[in-house]
């Protein structure tokens, strides 16, 4: 009874607190950002506690963390609101305000057990109706995370502590699709008033974030977070290089070319944004699996990866994030392999011609292996990547123009199937669902495989691990014998910190900032 008390006269001090408006630690510019940087960052910089720290945000608009649009503010949102589950680094799922699980045998339903100790910021217990508000806000579009629920046809609340979500099709471990931030049922645009989550802390009065003193994952390392609003991204910068604030991310950073002090931290993780070849096999010269097959055996994918990205990309033969648990190729090479794919082509009944390029007899025409390379003109990267693979394809008797449009064209084109093969760039979330690649009706190629369908079906129902292990190795070696796209590579992602947060960081690809209870201060 006396916890019981105790608990609900804190409840009473935060809700009392919550009820002030924000405000910021502004910097509005004016002089060289040098200037800037050392006199208008002095204060904060000088002398905070060994527990206290100061986040930079930039484009202000809403602290709702579903439909902000700044992927500053997003970050900060981690500090507050939680989700279902988390990814840790090797993109195990674990519970966060879900305490347990289970999917029906068909894959289509999935029921989630929640927490029964979790409260609101402003005191009020987390039900499932906040899960069910939050699902249909994002249903609804306009969200940071449109498309993640789109094979969900209906959600409801079963219970106060249980949640249901019914799927349109089986996906791959259903629950990891329940990592975005869960906001209050009825919860308005978090623009001109203070958020309420359930994480580890609270806006105060100074408009300040504070760690919860009754978190029911005890209180974190952190005691005080200062939020100081700036108003660009060069600004950010020159703040973050003179430690007055302390994260920043990829986001924010070019890690191609920038250099951390000395003394930062970096913390680098692969994404779940695939960069890849797709083949319309609509297309009569990519009909034939092995003329896929071959095409793949020329990309270079570790030249990609140390020339286009600068080691800011991982290399991959399938589309398996190679930080995952279930990861299978990590040791292999990634080389250009002109031989393996001439025999794929002379195995598919293509002949090299006396004038140097490949031709197959198909029914009563002849097909010459003659093809445009699609590319989004806006991604710089991209479009070397096609030159390098139509490179590698010319010398291997294949002919190839680079067709160049721009971002809107170049999706448009891709969706009405207007291409021959193109590169392409797609995040497979948090479930690493590749339904977009490879599951009938779905994806963009052409491609149907009852098969296959049915191998990405059984990963949505709950396995054991070496289950899961052997169904995901089985699912891509037989995509990669029909090849309907080439994986090349995986994108890494990074957070850096200053050198005074050193512990409990671990971004993974569910977010920059989780775990928050964990970091701690030098």
């Amino acid at each position: 009874m006396k916890r019981l008390m105790s608990f609900i006269a804190a409840v009473m001090a935060v809700a009392m607190l919550c009820s002030c408006d924000i405000e910021f630690i502004t910097d509005s510019g004016g002089g060289s950002a040098t200037e800037e940087q050392v006199e208008g960052a002095s204060e904060i910089a000088e002398a905070p506690s060994s527990r206290e720290i100061t986040v930079g945000i930039t484009g202000f608009d809403t602290f709702d963390p579903l439909t902000t649009a700044s992927y500053t503010v997003r970050s900060v949102c981690g500090f507050i609101f939680e989700p279902l589950f988390e990814l840790d680094p090797a993109l195990r799922r674990y519970n966060v305000l879900a305490s347990d699980y289970s999917v029906s045998e068909d894959g289509r339903m999935l029921t989630v057990q929640l927490r029964s100790d979790v409260f609101w910021h402003d005191g009020s217990p987390f039900t499932a109706a906040d899960v069910v508000y939050t699902v249909n806000c994002i249903k609804r579009g306009g969200t940071y995370y449109d498309g993640y629920l789109d094979a969900i046809s209906s959600v409801q609340a079963l219970s106060n502590n249980v949640f249901a979500a019914y799927f349109s099709r089986p996906v791959p471990d259903p629950a990891l699709l329940f990592t975005f931030p869960i906001i209050k049922n009825g919860s308005a645009n978090y623009a001109s008033f203070d958020p309420v989550g359930t994480g580890p802390f609270f806006f105060d009065a100074s408009g300040s974030l504070v760690a919860s003193e009754v978190y029911y994952n005890g209180r974190a390392g952190i005691d005080r977070i200062n939020i100081s609003n700036i108003p660009d991204n060069n600004k950010f910068l020159s703040m973050f290089d003179a430690s007055a604030i302390e994260i920043a991310t990829s986001e924010n950073l070019n890690m191609s070319s920038y250099m951390p002090r000395s003394n930062a931290n970096v913390w680098d993780f692969i994404s779940n944004d695939l960069i890849f070849v797709g083949f319309n096999e609509r297309r009569a010269v990519f009909a034939d699996p092995a003329a896929r097959r071959a095409v793949s055996y020329l990309i270079d994918r570790d030249d990609i990866v140390s020339n286009v990205y600068y080691t800011r990309a991982e290399a991959v033969y399938y589309a398996v994030n190679p930080s995952s648990w279930t990861a299978f190729d990590a040791n292999k090479k990634h080389i250009s392999d002109p031989t393996g794919a001439h025999e794929q082509l002379i195995g598919g009944g293509w002949t090299l011609g006396r004038n140097g390029i490949y031709a197959r007899t198909g029914g009563k025409s002849l097909v010459t292996f003659s093809v445009k390379l699609l590319v989004n003109s806006d991604s710089p990267e991209r479009v070397k990547i096609a030159e390098k693979i139509a490179d590698k394809m010319k010398n291997a008797g294949m002919l190839v123009t680079i067709d160049k449009c721009a971002s809107e064209a170049f999706a448009a084109r891709v969706t009405a199937g207007n291409y021959d093969l193109f590169i392409g760039e797609t995040d497979l979330k948090t479930n690493s669902d590749i339904s977009v690649l490879a599951a009938s009706g779905i994806n963009s190629f052409g491609y149907s495989s009852p098969e296959t369908d049915a191998l990405i079906a059984r990963l949505s129902v709950q396995m054991p691990d070496d289950d899961v292990c052997a169904t995901t190795r089985e699912l891509h070696e037989k995509l990669f014998n029909d090849a309907p796209y080439a994986p090349i590579c995986f994108l890494k992602n990074s957070l850096v910190t200053s050198a005074r947060i050193a512990y409990g960081v671990e971004p993974s690809v569910s977010g920059y900032v989780r775990v928050t209870q964990n970091w701690s201060c030098k």
